[in-house]
């Protein structure tokens, strides 16, 4: 599986234009605060949203802690989506003390 940090991801997003951010975390977690211009999919309803995603793009999944990410990942690799682990998730943006928005 490929995995970023948060600090690689940061820098992505800071080069390019356009980075597919997407966040598996649940409504109350996502109230919290966001990644910017990450898209919210609660992670139990990925496979009802495979329609949006594009085969030919790279999607950087996020979670709190990396954990369910990595199984989102798993999913989306096994239907010929190029995903990426966020290693630690929102936890590891936070203690990186990197921007995000609140809801």
């Amino acid at each position: 599986m490929k995995e970023i940090t948060t600090e690689e991801l940061k820098s992505l997003l800071l080069s390019h234009d356009r980075v597919n951010v997407v966040d598996v975390r649940e409504d109350e977690e996502v109230e919290m605060g966001m990644i910017p211009d990450a898209k919210h999919i609660p992670m139990n309803e990925i496979p009802n949203h495979l329609n949006e995603f594009n085969q030919k793009e790279t999607y950087y999944i996020v979670c709190a802690g990396g954990v369910r990410s990595a199984k989102v990942v798993d999913y989306l690799n096994d239907q010929d989506i190029d995903a990426v682990n966020v290693e630690g998730g929102m936890r590891a943006w936070g203690d990186e003390g990197l921007e995000y928005k609140r809801i």
